[in-house]
């Protein structure tokens, strides 16, 4: 063998003998590396674990404080406005009217708005249709500002401020005595000024106006929490036990040929705004 050929021999046997003790250390560098990625991913679950449980912690405590002292506020004690709904879906005859009867707060003045979409139950709503088979059912919008009832020590008063309706009348009577019939709350008891027979607005503890039927929805707006009640007819509004009242409200409906827009008050027509118009300069 020739001195070159020993030599490169050599050489070969020498790369092979690096290879070899590279390869086995990077094989031991890889197992060391996976050993110390599985520990660090171990235990940065572990920590998000935790983090992500303290933060639910921490949310779920702030919620039910915040809860707890929603309850606690009295909107009308910070002297704010507040924004209360009423859904009402009024069913019944299509051409008849239905009280709904509410009592006014006393104090500052009460605000409450009737409002009506006009395409809300249209023949386009599947199950929520009313018994009006057209696109554009009816339209209202009745703002209405008063305080207390006829019977308060206060001011005492109803009026409304926009009765705007379109395409067909949808609420109507609106008035500071509710439209009722008076009856004796004792029969036997005595007969006074306030429980002769009678039909009209006479409901002397209670404000009311009347919504169509015929599967419509509505939605009454106050700036107060204020019970509004929808009646049908015989249902009693309320009474007085008094001796010099002895008398109960009995609820009517009315049909669409005898409703009227209010009482003397609020016998507004259905295309009223009190709001004047603003003077345009020429």
């Amino acid at each position: 063998m020739s001195d070159f050929t020993a030599i490169g021999q050599l050489v070969t046997e020498a790369r092979n003998l690096l290879d070899s003790i590279k390869g086995g250390a990077i094989r031991t560098m890889q197992t060391q590396f996976d050993a110390l990625k599985k520990v660090i991913t171990t235990d940065g679950a572990k920590v998000v674990s935790d983090v992500d449980s303290l933060g639910r912690s921490k949310l779920q405590q702030l919620d039910s404080e915040l809860a707890r002292v929603k309850q606690g506020v009295d909107i009308q004690t910070l002297g704010g406005q507040g924004r209360y709904v009423t859904e009402i879906t009024v069913n019944g005859d299509k051409d008849t009217f239905y009280p709904v009867c509410f009592t006014l707060p006393t104090g500052d003045e009460t605000e409450i708005q009737v409002f009506r979409h006009y395409s809300w139950n249209s023949k386009n709503s599947g199950a929520q249709a009313s018994d009006f088979d057209t696109t554009h059912v009816a339209s209202a919008l009745v703002v209405l500002k008063g305080q207390a009832s006829p019977w308060s020590g206060d001011a005492n008063y109803l009026r409304t401020v926009v009765n705007y309706q379109r395409y067909r009348q949808a609420v109507a009577n609106v008035a500071f005595s509710a439209y009722c019939l008076t009856e004796k709350k004792d029969p036997s008891g005595p007969d006074t000024g306030y429980n002769k027979a009678g039909l009209g607005y006479l409901a002397r503890s209670y404000s009311g106006f009347m919504l169509r039927g015929g599967k419509l929805k509505y939605q009454i707006i106050s700036n107060k929490p204020i019970k509004f009640s929808l009646l049908d007819d015989g249902d009693i509004i309320g009474s007085s036990s008094a001796s010099n009242t002895n008398v109960n409200w009995v609820a009517k409906t009315v049909p669409l040929a005898s409703v009227e827009t209010g009482d003397s008050s609020n016998k507004h027509s259905t295309t009223y705004i009190g709001y004047k118009k603003p003077e345009v300069s020429a």
